[in-house]
């Protein structure tokens, strides 16, 4: 999440795109409110629509806690909360879902289908020792 203030005229854009119970939510979590902002006008996925990227954010890290490719988990990085507060996915670069506090503020998901993705427990011990050579810890 970015503690960056809101000008004049990204506010009034905010508050002319979104009821008040959102709006208010982009001096909390003004990327998220960004990022939505800026995909509100793009038509969903359509239908039988197959991605081949697939980006998980959280509110808190700032690269994908969860990225596939091609059907491919690329990138996995374990939370160490149980539930985000906010959550953004990104599908072939664009913004489809984001969710802050549990409400919906961007759903343009449409007829997606979301690819088998093949998980093995070595994949994922691979996935977090590369998290740990990174980081020295998850």
């Amino acid at each position: 999440m970015s503690n960056y203030p809101l000008n004049d005229e990204d506010w009034q854009r905010i508050t002319a795109k979104f009821p008040p119970d959102i709006a208010v939510l982009a001096h909390k979590y003004p990327c998220e409110i960004y990022n939505a902002l800026d995909a509100l006008d793009d038509e969903p996925l359509g239908s039988n629509y197959i991605p081949k990227a697939i980006d998980v954010y959280n509110d808190v890290d700032d690269e994908p806690v969860f990225q596939v490719w091609e059907g491919e988990l690329e990138r996995y990085v374990p939370s160490e909360r149980k539930n985000a507060a906010a959550i953004q996915v990104g599908i072939d670069g664009n913004w489809v879902y984001i969710e802050i506090e549990g409400k919906v503020i961007l759903d343009k998901l449409g007829g997606v289908i979301l690819p088998e993705v093949n998980i093995t427990e070595s994949l994922v011990l691979e996935l977090l020792l590369k998290q740990i050579q990174r980081k020295g810890t998850f």
